[in-house]
């Protein structure tokens, strides 16, 4: 199929990125995760590479931590153990018969692939035959839809085919497609066929001619959906050599509307761009300019030469194209990357390039132009130098040279990275990771409490609950949270799994403040009215919360009663040092003595509290005695209950 005669020798198995969702933003949201392409269950396929050729199939995973697993293809039936080493990537060669047909026939086919983990891997799928080859980033079921629109390649010359491949996760799906152009089964151009599939069985769906670009898929469970080419020729047939194209395409609910590109490092005369629409009455801009209004499904093509940005009034997807070696005589061939929108960044990568097999390796970057900065390659920091700004945004963008081998990035914002590499008419591409948040549903957002008071260098947090289109909460949802008045200031906030991200911070001015909770063009704000603390001058007692009156000084004793009168308690009640306090005494007989003997019972309780008894006539009495105290005007709030009573026992 190549003009050029040469067959690419010993093509190297591409390494999966590692997606890791480090947030940013508020402490409240520590440790939490955002969807992404980590995962502990996959199921996967392989779409038909150029036919009558077999192909080597293989699957490259990895992971941040060690972790054992097992692959199986149920409908062969096949199966390997793997185990995974961090920083390392582990191959396992898949059989050539789990590659899917051209659908021809129109039957199902029992050929998807199940990855299970212990632990979270990243799963990548290489499609090889000699010069055409193409790899994806396989998601994880976690983050699968049960919508997709197809993004693909139209048809060469009614030989090599546009085609996409449907593939069920559970039983009992049931799969519905639209295609944009006849099938090799039969089925016409926007005529739906319903087809039920079980776990692991899969739909191969391939044009006669046309492009099934704008296919769209539907299921009653989530699904894996993967579209592309068989061999393409990029950007048009007379630009050689054709190339194998495959991604797996994500659900339209993760689908965004702003994307940031860089140009492919070496290549001139600008790359290749497809975008899909996801509705109706889209319109799509490139820096700005309006370039295209389209319906769901439609597509539009263009080159775009230098960083740009494309945006969109809805959500869509964009590819870039790497064009045919022949474009600019550069050393390359064409491949398929989808580029995440900036909804979906993320803060940290794991990644690797092809051990060897390609001469050149690149990463290229885009971020938050205050970010910069911070940019860390294998824990060195990225010079500033190597950025420049994209237009008039506040987003820069670099193309990084890469060794062989595995690379990690990060910073303190969310950015995105695409890598890819070249040899003689090869090349790979793949974004380095991605968010897969359902961003799509995001219908409602709300902010409480919508007001509340706060001390001055205290923390104050409000809760931010996002929910779908049937009041659900939807979790993994990046917020941009600000903060305007008198302590501004930014963050972020990430959604649990109950729909709310909590944003705290502390205010260190008295005053107002708005914050507001924003994603796309929903917004809710809430007011927080900073105050000083109460500051009214108040009286302390000496001890604080305690009663005024001395109780210790009133313990002892009484004297035993005799045959004279006695004195029986003679001990001061004082307080301490605040306040009044008033006694009063009770004396109550119990036991009379002889009969006859005159009998009485008396108290007194002089001015500074000391009481005197004293008694005849009886042998045994009970002695009360009642304090109140009367604090200082401004005291009450400062005491406990003010009153103090003491009893005792006297016997003769």
């Amino acid at each position: 199929m190549r003009r050029n005669s040469r067959w690419l020798a010993g093509l190297a198995a591409i390494i999966i990125a590692v997606a890791m969702s480090l947030v940013g933003g508020a402490p409240a949201n520590a440790g939490k995760e955002r969807p992404d392409s980590l995962g502990k269950d996959f199921w996967v396929a392989f779409p038909s590479n150029y036919s009558g050729m077999s192909p080597a199939l293989s699957l490259f995973i990895s992971s941040p931590t060690a972790t054992d697993g097992i692959i199986t293809i149920p409908g062969l039936p096949w199966s390997e153990a793997f185990t995974v080493t961090p920083g390392l990537v582990t191959t396992v060669e898949i059989p050539p018969a789990a590659q899917l047909s051209l659908g021809d026939s129109g039957a199902v086919e029992h050929r998807g692939i199940k990855v299970t983990a212990d632990d979270e891997v990243t799963v990548y799928g290489l499609n090889r035959i000699q010069a055409t080859t193409d790899a994806y980033l396989g998601l994880p079921v976690d983050v699968l839809g049960t919508e997709h629109i197809v993004l693909g390649w139209p048809d060469l010359m009614g030989q090599l085919r546009s085609e996409f491949a449907v593939l069920a996760t559970e039983d009992g799906t049931d799969v519905t497609y639209v295609p944009k152009a006849k099938t090799t089964s039969g089925t016409e151009i926007g005529v739906a066929t319903t087809t039920t599939l079980n776990a692991g069985e899969a739909l191969p769906v391939a044009s006669l001619n046309g492009d099934l670009s704008g296919s769209v898929v539907t299921s009653t469970k989530p699904v894996a959906v993967f579209g592309g080419h068989e061999c393409a020729f990029v950007p048009d047939d007379n630009t050689w050599a054709c190339d194998h194209l495959v991604e797996q395409i994500p659900s339209t609910s993760t689908w965004g509307k702003e994307f940031l590109t860089v140009p492919l490092k070496t290549r001139s005369g600008g790359d290749t761009f497809r975008m899909i629409a996801s509705e109706d009455a889209t319109t799509v801009s490139v820096n700005g300019a309006a370039v295209a209004t389209l319906d769901r499904g439609q597509v539009h093509q263009m080159s775009i030469d230098g960083k740009s940005t494309v945006s969109a009034d809805k959500p869509i997807l964009v590819a870039q194209y790497s064009n045919g070696q022949d474009w600019d005589d550069v050393v390359s061939d064409p491949f398929m990357m989808l580029v995440p929108p900036t909804e979906q960044f993320l803060s940290e990568y794991t990644f690797a390039t092809p051990a060897n097999g390609f001469r050149s390796n690149f990463v290229n970057v885009v971020m938050p132009t205050s970010a910069v900065g911070g940019l860390t390659l294998d824990g060195a920091g990225v010079p500033a130098a190597e950025f420049n700004q994209i237009g008039s945004t506040e987003f820069s963008g670099a193309q990084l040279d890469l060794a062989a081998g595995s690379h990690s990035m990060s910073a303190k914002e969310p950015f995105g990275i695409y890598v890819y590499g070249f040899d003689s008419y090869d090349s790979y591409g793949y974004p380095g990771g991605a968010a897969y948040a359902p961003i799509n549903e995001v219908t409602g957002l709300a902010l409480t409490p919508s007001t509340q008071q706060a001390l001055v260098n205290t923390e104050a947090c409000v809760d931010a609950k996002v929910t779908d289109q049937f009041n659900e909460p939807l979790a993994g949802i990046q917020l941009a949270m600000t903060v305007s008045g008198v302590n501004p200031g930014t963050g972020e906030g990430l959604t649990d799994a109950s729909g709310v991200a909590k944003y705290c911070y502390t205010g260190t001015q008295v005053g107002a403040d708005t914050v507001k909770a924003a994603f796309g063009e929903l917004s809710a704000t809430a007011t927080i009215e900073w105050t000083l603390p109460d500051v009214s001058p108040t009286v302390k007692p000496a001890k604080a919360k305690k009663l005024p009156i001395n109780a210790k000084k009133v313990a002892g004793k009484p004297t035993t009663l005799g045959a004279d009168d006695k004195v029986m308690l003679t001990k001061s009640i004082t307080t301490n040092k605040h306040g009044k306090v008033a006694v009063r005494g009770f004396c109550t007989p119990t036991s009379p003595s002889a009969a006859g003997e005159v009998r009485f019972c008396d108290i007194k309780v002089s001015k500074k509290g000391k009481v005197t008894v004293r008694s005849t006539g009886y042998d045994s009495m009970k002695v009360v005695v009642k304090a109140k105290a009367t604090p200082k005007k401004g005291q009450e709030d400062r005491w406990l209950p003010n009153t103090w009573r003491k009893s005792w026992k006297v016997t003769g």
